[in-house]
């Protein structure tokens, strides 16, 4: 199974005139040398080893999206990040290349069909309280989690739970579930002191109320806990002593919920040492000039997916819900300018982001040049992966039809002999804009100019980059082809609220991984979980059914391809449309040598050096 190396992790340190960190390309200006990775993101950059200073607090600055320290009930990106540093996890991610699952708290032993998983638990485990680590916690904690509606009850499933005995356990699956030792790294199964969190209210199942309980206090065996929480401002932790591991450099952390403005100002002051959320702008604006010795930003690719969601649910909206007007979206954005936009992002080539199995640009043929320009580069007929936009649709699957029936796939998707998809992946990858094409859409549907409403969190950035501006991107893209696009920002807890529950008729959104394996992408098939927030069941298209069934029952080398024949598909009979992948970026203060990132938990803030 073929993966991609990340892009080098660009670090530059701030010198008097200006920050060398505008693009990622570019080479670093400081003696920082990044750790080697594969995989979607780095697992660390450091900088010239020297004495840590860690008698103060470290302090981040990070937008807040969570409403709970419940590991089982939060799926944010700050909530995800905090509880990592509270709850260990039955298996994690490797911290060079997380795209690898290795053990966590257990080994564990995967069966050839992905059926079944044994794993055994570490000796020697205990909680902050000191009570052991038993099977029982486990089951209760996995319970739990199935027993309570959410994401995380989504993505474990129906898995079986057996207790062998109080160290060893056994998960089985009704059919191959190969993703499964990457779900339980996420942080939403952190495991449970269950005496606990059911002497406070936890139980399997709607009736649990341990939620406010598990906010202010910790139940886990992670390196840190939890010394204070004020509201929706600031969350304290400090070193667990009971803790076995690699002991934290900073044994007490502060994380404030601050604007992206504010992590700016703050930390050229010296009021944070880590800044979460800068966007390339304003990482520009670090300079020398503050009161606190020359920071430092880390730019990383990030595995975070920009997409639109178009509602299928004609109550909602009539026009997203029409098949050809959704054409005329898809058609008429030009991924390329929208990169462009958010600075350090690639133009998404489908639902899976590169680094991840199953991307269409790990897949894609390198091009044989034909053609050289006068300056040395590639001429026409061999487009890059990264660039290349000439086609006017996505390769390997045809257009919907004019009468809004579903399409069926070209040729370009075969079917090989093991009886698995086989997609012939072309270049360009990126679909091209064709504004004609739009256009033609657009009067197929009797779209009349009617505004569209465009909702979106006004104030939580995708990975630094204002959601903002490529909301403003997006209406002035296809008001060229003739969409009247009405920007309707809101605060985070509302639009998420009204997405989530599928009330949102055209939204502009950012998906994190929740685990790195392609099966997490499958919620966005009919019936799934980003599926039927659309609007989008099961059973109105075959094709997407079951090319998303052979791809989750893929197996080893045969993954890749069947994803890719699947997102082929997704490109142009689904409700949504990839745009970008943009950059992480982390700024820090003098006091940071390692910023340990991660795709799932954003950052392992234990390992912070």
């Amino acid at each position: 199974m073929r993966r991609r190396l990340v892009r080098p992790t660009v670090v530059a340190t701030v010198g008097v005139l200006a920050l060398a960190t505008a693009a990622c390309t570019s080479a670093p200006t400081s003696t920082a040398t990044p750790v080697p990775t594969g995989g979607t993101t780095p697992g660390a950059a450091t900088t010239t080893p020297a004495p840590t200073t860690a008698s103060a607090p470290l302090v981040l600055g990070a937008v807040f999206d969570h409403s709970t320290l419940d590991p089982t009930r939060q799926f944010d990106r700050s909530g995800s990040m905090l509880t990592h540093a509270l709850y260990e996890t039955l298996t994690t991610l490797d911290p060079v290349d997380p795209t690898k699952v290795v053990p966590g708290i257990a080994e564990y032993t995967l069966s050839p069909e992905g059926r079944w998983l044994t794993l055994r638990l570490r000796k020697g485990l205990v909680f902050s309280d000191g009570s052991p680590v038993t099977t029982d916690d486990v089951i209760f904690t996995l319970e739990r989690a199935k027993g309570l509606s959410g994401p995380a009850s989504s993505i474990i499933g129906t898995v079986s739970i057996t207790k062998v005995d109080d160290r060893t356990f056994t998960l089985s699956s009704t059919g191959s579930n190969f993703a499964l030792p990457a779900i339980l790294a996420n942080p939403a199964f952190g495991i449970l002191n269950a005496t606990a969190v059911k002497a406070h209210g936890g139980t399997i199942g709607p009736g649990d109320t341990a939620s406010g309980y598990l906010s202010q206090h910790s139940a886990g065996s992670g390196p840190y806990v939890i010394e204070s929480v004020r509201g929706s401002s600031e969350v304290r932790l400090k070193a667990n002593p009971l803790w076995t591991g690699t002991k934290p450099a900073f044994p007490e952390l502060v994380v404030r919920n601050l604007d992206a403005k504010r992590q700016l100002s703050e930390l050229q002051s010296g009021g944070v040492d880590v800044a979460l959320d800068l966007s390339p702008s304003q990482a520009e604006k670090v300079d020398a000039g503050s009161k606190v010795p020359p920071a430092t930003v880390t730019t990383m690719r990030s595995s975070t997916l920009v997409y639109l969601a178009l509602a299928r649910n004609k109550a909602l909206n009539q026009w997203t819900a029409d098949p050809d007007f959704v054409e005329a979206v898809r058609r008429g954005l030009d991924r390329e300018a929208l990169a462009r936009a958010a600075p350090g992002s690639t133009p998404a080539a489908g639902l899976i982001p590169a680094g991840i199995v199953g991307a269409l640009e790990d897949l894609a043929p390198s091009p044989t040049p034909t053609a050289t320009d006068s300056t040395g580069g590639v001429g026409t007929g061999t487009p890059s992966p990264s660039s290349a936009t000439s086609s006017s649709s996505s390769p390997g699957v045809s257009s919907p039809s004019s009468t809004g029936a579903p399409a069926t796939p070209s040729p370009a998707v075969t079917t090989g002999a093991n009886g698995m998809p086989t997609p012939v992946v072309t270049l360009p990858l990126v679909p091209a804009r064709d504004v004609g094409a739009a256009k033609a859409a657009l009067r197929r549907s009797g779209y009349r100019g009617q505004p569209i409403p465009l909702s979106y969190a006004a104030d939580l950035p995708i990975q630094g980059i204002p959601t903002s501006a490529l909301a403003v991107a997006v209406r002035s893209q296809l008001a060229e082809v003739g969409i009247k696009v009405q920007l309707n920002p809101a605060p985070a807890a509302e639009a998420l609220a009204a997405y989530r529950s599928g009330r949102s008729a055209f939204s502009l959104w950012g998906w994190s991984p929740d685990f790195p394996d392609p099966e997490n992408y499958l919620a966005f098939a009919p019936g799934e979980l980003v599926g039927s927030r659309a609007g989008w069941a099961r059973g109105t298209d075959q094709v997407v059914d079951d090319l998303t069934e052979a791809a989750r029952e893929s197996v080893g080398d045969n993954r890749a391809g069947a994803y890719a024949a699947w997102q082929l598909a997704m490109n142009e009979r689904s409700p949504f449309v990839p745009l970008v992948q943009p950059s992480t970026r982390f700024a820090t203060g003098d006091r940071v040598k390692t910023v340990p990132g991660n795709p799932v938990w954003t950052l392992d803030l234990a390992r912070i050096r």
